[in-house]
């Protein structure tokens, strides 16, 4: 059914502000108004048209519940529920509006409370609908698993309604169900083929899983629908970088650049692929175009010394660092790569001191703890360097190389208590992977857990030297 012509309603609106009198007109047509100005983005006006409809029909409900929604758009959830709670009378939209007010406001209890009567008051025939409706503001409330719920409850009703579909892998990805958000994408373009997002979505979803090879078809079949999407075109080039296709990446990269020469995005994104082919001239070239264009930041920066430091031009590296640290002292990247220069040098201390200004900061980055323990290692500084291993352990507790270290640090220590409680935390197969560091048997087929833990604590009793170990 076409939209109802209200052009002449609107004149006269306008007529009468212009004229500086206050418009009359019946509820139904201020109501009208307010659609029509809300629908042009201009919420000033319908709020001024709500407010002069009320001020004539005090009490009317379908305004009230557009004061209401003018507040919610504006995030003021609190006073949009003074204006609807009085009401009384069952109105759909109010339902949703104060459904929504409830879930932002984070008084679940009570929005599920009115879902449950919004479903009761509502038709079968709707229900789809009004699932799909709850869904979404679930969706904007972050409360994911709970949209899923009822956007699978919509689906009961409708299976092939796209657009739920499209809600439900978008609720499973924000619940990192990336296999899930798979399946349903598909289903979209088992009902559409050749529905471009989906296909779009779906190697966003490969890329995510990195399943890169996979997401470089979604990505070509999406191409086929519009081959003029220089940002899908960045996203499958990514792609191809990152599943080592470098060289077709940077074809791609190079016909996007001349396409758009104002994209400087794309100098960085060559720069990183020149990077991985180990063609650091040129990495550095397109990085000072970027850097040109663009100006310096940590991440450039960085990167800029970082490939200095794959040339061997510590000094070049250091400069670069030096500059950027002087407006920026706590930038993790640039303290990182100072530190890195120290280490070269065998400058432990002053690379511990790079590290230590960050590290308060920055305790669950895994690189930076892990250079804090390496340091501490080369300093012979053994227990500091497990306090840094145990929280590389409490990073990532299924790291088996962490686990070596950990146990080969308290080992040198001497430390029995902490050597065998590291033990415990080993499978079989990882003690005795740990085991053949120490000890070169002919053959450990014979050997149980209890034997390798024996032997293990026979050779922490002998003191094996940790630093003549390969860690």
């Amino acid at each position: 059914m076409p939209d109802k012509d209200i052009s002449a309603l609107v004149r006269q609106y306008e007529q009468a502000i212009q004229s500086g009198k206050n418009p009359y007109f019946d509820a139904d047509e201020f109501s009208e108004l307010a659609d029509y100005f809300d629908q042009q983005d201009d919420l000033d006006t319908a709020r001024e048209i709500i407010d002069a409809g009320l001020a004539i029909h005090p009490g009317n409900t379908p305004l009230i519940i557009k004061k209401a929604k003018i507040a919610v758009y504006e995030t003021e959830y609190k006073q949009a529920l003074e204006l609807l709670n009085p009401i009384t009378e069952y109105d759909f939209d109010l339902y949703l509006l104060k459904i929504e007010c409830y879930l932002q406001l984070e008084q679940y209890k009570i929005a599920f409370k009115l879902s449950e009567e919004l479903l009761n008051n509502e038709e079968d025939e709707t229900l789809d609908n009004v699932l799909a409706e709850l869904g979404f503001l679930h969706v904007e409330a972050d409360c994911f698993k709970e949209a899923a719920l009822y956007f699978q409850e919509s689906l009961k009703y409708n299976p092939e309604n796209i657009e739920v579909l499209s809600d439900l892998a978008y609720a499973h990805e924000m619940l990192g169900d990336f296999d899930a958000a798979i399946d349903t994408t598909n289903s979209i373009l088992d009902i559409e083929p050749y529905t471009y997002e989906a296909w779009v979505n779906l190697g966003k979803l490969y890329s995510l899983k990195e399943e890169f090879e996979k997401a470089i078809d979604a990505f070509d079949f999406a191409l086929t629908i519009n081959d003029s999407d220089n940002n899908l075109l960045k996203m499958k080039a990514h792609c191809l970088s990152l599943c080592e296709r470098t060289e077709e990446a940077i074809e791609i990269f190079k016909e996007l650049l001349e396409a758009d020469p104002d994209d400087t995005a794309i100098y960085f994104l060559l720069a990183e692929c020149y990077e991985s082919l180990e063609m650091y001239d040129e990495a550095l070239s397109n990085l000072k175009k970027y850097r040109e264009i663009e100006g310096d930041t940590d991440e450039v920066l960085s990167k800029q010394a970082y490939l200095y430091l794959e040339k061997n031009e510590d000094q070049k590296a250091l400069s670069i660092v030096e500059k950027g640290l002087e407006s920026k002292p706590y930038s993790l990247d640039l303290n990182m790569i100072a530190g890195e220069i120290e280490y070269r040098r065998g400058q432990y201390k002053e690379a511990e001191l790079y590290y230590l200004s960050v590290y308060p900061s920055n305790k669950e980055n895994f690189h930076l703890v892990d250079r804090l323990a390496i340091v501490s290692i080369k300093e012979e500084d053994y227990q500091q360097a497990a306090y840094y291993t145990e929280e590389l352990l409490d990073i990532d507790p299924n790291n088996l190389a962490v686990k070596q270290r950990l146990a080969l640090l308290y080992f040198e220590i001497g430390d029995k208590t902490h050597f065998n409680s590291i033990l415990d935390q080993f499978t079989d197969k990882e003690l005795l992977s740990l085991f053949e560091l120490i000890y070169t048997p002919q053959s450990s087929v014979y050997l149980d857990r209890d034997i390798l833990i024996s032997y293990l604590n026979k050779a922490r009793e002998a003191r094996t030297l940790f630093k003549n170990l390969k860690y």
